[in-house]
């Protein structure tokens, strides 16, 4: 199936006509007709637009214009040599019908006077035909020659310009996959931001940072660590890498998104830390390592709705309260009877 037959069937497939198609990339009418029928001789002042508007048309009803690419660049180039032939071929016939002197052959014969008379003034008398006849035949040749050389030299022209057409369209596109993807991203980072979650840094005890929100879970939680020199990042949960490459070492910041369904420890392992700055939903975790472990490993738990596990008071003699409570002494005891320990109470 030819390209113009495949964007007829998908117009007809949309159940679209000629003129919403019009509506739609501003092109004429007769203009969508003529690619659909392969009629460009409708195009014949100038070749230059035509793959322009098929392109349009193409992304305007979704066909791969890769695909018809290279048959569309045939095409135009068969009409275009076929719109040069025709025009070499006028110029030539033109020059063919032209009319050419030819010498009459004269007989020499025997002349009175008065024939010579005659027949000298008759010359003098058609001169100027012959010479207007010249004239007419340079100025028609130089007419051709300038009809040749203005079709090479627009040709030249046309082909520069639509070169220079084409570097422009493939800029204008270029730039607007560029703001289709800077507004692809500004909706991703727009949505991740909604559905972020409000959490609090509560404490942090001998490396395990603790984080708790107001919200139920499931949490949404985006990890970003600044990357000021070459390191490793790895995201644990468990025994499992969640984010980031033991092997690999990357240069800029590194990011990750954390969806907790349920409490939860990840540890987080920065093979050379250099001051890396860490957050959480924009919530800085302050990590402050001593001056020996300067660009070496850190290590960082985040226990996300866990709490802190609370150790017994030890009492006076070292045993805590459970181990005191636990060795027989009855709370509801409320006297001292010194007679059980063989007190005496006299010298009371």
């Amino acid at each position: 199936m030819t390209y113009y037959q495949i964007l007829k069937q998908r117009r007809i497939d949309l159940k679209l006509s000629i003129q919403d198609v019009s509506n739609q990339t501003r092109l004429a009418p007769e203009y969508i007709k003529a690619i659909e029928e392969n009629d460009l001789d409708v195009f014949s002042d100038d070749y230059s637009f035509v793959r322009y508007f098929v392109h349009s048309y193409a992304n305007a009803i979704g066909v791969n214009w890769d695909v018809i690419q290279l048959e569309v660049d045939q095409t135009i180039k068969y009409y275009a040599h076929k719109k040069n032939m025709a025009l070499t071929m006028a110029q030539q016939k033109i020059v063919q019908n032209i009319p050419r002197e030819t010498a009459a052959k004269r007989t020499k014969k025997k002349r009175s006077r008065y024939q010579t008379s005659v027949s000298r003034t008759s010359r003098m008398l058609h001169w100027p035909k012959k010479r207007i006849s010249r004239l007419a035949i340079l100025g028609i040749g130089a007419l051709a020659l300038f009809l040749v050389l203005s079709n090479v030299l627009g040709s030249s022209l046309s082909a520069r310009e639509e070169n220079a057409r084409e570097a422009e369209r493939k800029a204008e596109l270029q730039a607007k996959e560029q703001e289709t993807q800077r507004l692809s991203e500004q909706r991703k980072e727009t949505k991740l931001n909604e559905a972020k979650t409000t959490i609090q840094l509560e404490s942090q005890e001998n490396g395990i940072y603790y984080i708790n929100s107001e919200q139920a879970m499931p949490w949404v939680v985006e990890l970003k660590v600044s990357v000021p020199n070459k390191t490793k990042i790895e995201l644990y949960q468990g025994d499992t890498l969640i984010a980031g490459s033991s092997d690999q070492e990357v240069d800029s910041d590194f990011s990750a998104i954390i969806t907790c369904e349920q409490p939860a420890e990840y540890r987080l392992v920065i093979s050379q830390y250099a001051n890396n700055a860490i957050s959480l939903n924009g919530n800085q975790v302050i990590y402050q390592p001593n001056e020996t472990q300067q660009d070496k490993e850190a290590s960082l738990t985040l226990a996300f709705g866990l709490q802190p596990v609370q150790e017994s008071q030890p009492d006076y003699d070292g045993n805590s309260q459970d181990e005191y409570w636990g060795s027989g002494y009855d709370e509801s005891d409320q006297y001292y009877d010194p007679y059980a320990y063989g007190t005496d109470m006299e010298g009371l």
